[in-house]
């Protein structure tokens, strides 16, 4: 070989080996780097009930290869914990910084949802400059899933444009731990654990009991209500079955009984949730039905709430509220027509016809005592003059009204001036009512004119 060839040959050998060294220590690398420090992007624990935790990763990207170039990332796992349930897709979300990158675009200025297929984070200029910028990943609740860790993979690839330039690509460990709090709350409007019930009282005639379900369930699941027994006074009186009504307002995601319903010792599923057992705040309204024949006294029971085909919590027994009902006594004469105690005949004269006057006497009680109806006529039947009617002209007797008690004047017999006993009630005190018929016969040598007499009526006790 002469001198000159082998000069040359020198020359290419050296050409090819600086080319490959240039190359091989050519500057194309990539970081990624959580923006609160470590290798990791973790959210930490995270209560089920937050709607969006962000965390940000700053990206760098040294490059001296002249030539354009991309950033894709990659799903590699989703959050899954131990037991392979995995947060949904849709719940970690990503989105570039505007500003933050010097020179190249960023593909991701909208938010979008992290998936499994190349996604397009960043293209570089022409040149290929460096550059380096920030994304922010949202993990968005609600979540759904069972408290515990969860992690994840996420796959950043660099490439080159239009060059043989081997790509670059990064791992990053993503992880949170999920602590659902989920639990069910319940409570009257008051604030208290009893529900309490009046028929005097306008505000007490109903009651509502707030019933929230915070945090997800992960599950359909349904919450069942059962009363103790019916509600029982001091006495031993019990309730009727059709004595208290509930229905249930206020629920969107799930249903309840929507129709005004009895409350039954039996179990009643008040509410059904969604399929999943969305978070819901809903409303339980207890009122009271007709106790006009219920026995006075103050009533109590206690309502348990069940928990049946949970996700997350325990089945069981949610929790118990009191249930208290007063039914005030009442003891109540009511005369019809009410004519304030006088009874009053007009234009009388010799050898008219009897006059008739008819009285309903009712009785409202719920004491559940024997009583007894008296009257007491004033004076006889007398003229602005002073004139009196005998006695033995004024009779009375007693007609039934579907009466349960006894009937003293059944037979016409005399309405005798002073106090006098009607009627007496059955030995449980119950309601009743009856018909006086009083007549008045018209003597032959009678003063024409305008005859009364006072008549009060007594409710006592026996």
């Amino acid at each position: 070989m002469n001198k000159n060839v082998k000069t040359m040959f020198i020359l290419v050998l050296a050409a090819i080996i600086l080319l490959a060294f240039n190359k091989a220590f050519a500057a194309f690398s990539l970081s990624i780097t959580p923006y609160a420090g470590g290798y990791d992007l973790n959210y930490g624990k995270i209560n089920g009930l937050e709607p969006r935790i962000n965390k940000e990763v700053v990206v760098n990207i040294t490059c001296d290869i002249g030539k354009q170039y991309r950033l894709i990332q990659t799903l590699l796992e989703p959050l899954t914990n131990i037991q392979g349930v995995s947060i949904p897709q849709n719940n970690l979300l990503v989105y570039g910084i505007r500003g933050t990158n010097k020179y190249g675009t960023l593909a991701v200025e909208g938010e979008v949802p992290v998936s499994f297929g190349r996604m397009f984070i960043y293209t570089s200029n022409q040149s290929g400059l460096s550059d380096s910028f920030t994304l922010v990943y949202g993990l968005e609740g609600p979540f759904n899933v069972p408290a515990g860790i969860y992690r994840g993979r996420l796959s950043f690839t660099l490439e080159p444009i239009d060059t043989d330039q081997a790509p670059v690509s990064v791992i990053l460990n993503i992880s949170a731990e999920i602590a659902i709090e989920s639990k069910i709350e319940i409570t009257t409007a008051t604030g208290t654990k009893t529900i309490t019930l009046n028929p005097a009282k306008e505000e007490m005639k109903s009651a509502d009991v707030l019933i929230d379900i915070k945090g997800a369930m992960g599950a359909q699941f349904k919450i069942i209500q059962v009363m103790n027994e019916p509600p029982i006074s001091a006495e031993g009186y019990s309730l009727s079955q059709d004595a208290i009504k509930f229905y249930v307002k206020d629920a969107r995601k799930g249903i309840g009984i929507t129709s005004s319903t009895s409350l039954s010792s039996r179990p009643q599923t008040i509410y059904t949730s969604g399929i999943s057992g969305e978070p819901e705040a809903f409303i339980v309204n207890y009122s009271l039905g007709d106790l006009e024949k219920e026995k006075a006294g103050k009533y109590r029971t206690a309502i348990k709430y069940l928990l049946e085909g949970s996700g997350y919590l325990k089945e069981g027994l949610i929790d118990t509220l009191a249930l208290e009902i007063e039914n005030a006594p009442i003891f109540d004469l009511i005369i019809n027509p009410e004519a304030g105690g006088l009874i009053q005949f007009k234009n009388l004269k010799a050898l008219s016809p009897p006059q008739i006057n008819e009285v309903v006497i009712q009785v409202k009680t719920n004491i559940g005592k024997p009583y007894q109806v008296s009257q007491k006529v004033l004076s006889g039947f007398t003229n602005k003059e002073g004139d009196v009617i005998p006695e033995k002209y004024f009779k009375l007797n007693e007609e039934k009204i579907d009466t349960k008690g006894i009937l003293k004047y059944p037979a016409k017999t005399e309405a005798k001036v002073g106090d006098t006993v009607l009627f007496v009630s059955d030995k449980e005190g119950s309601p009743d009512s009856f018909k006086v018929i009083y007549e008045l016969s018209i003597p032959a040598d009678l003063k024409a004119g305008d005859y009364s007499t006072g008549i009060t009526y007594t409710l006592s006790e026996i």
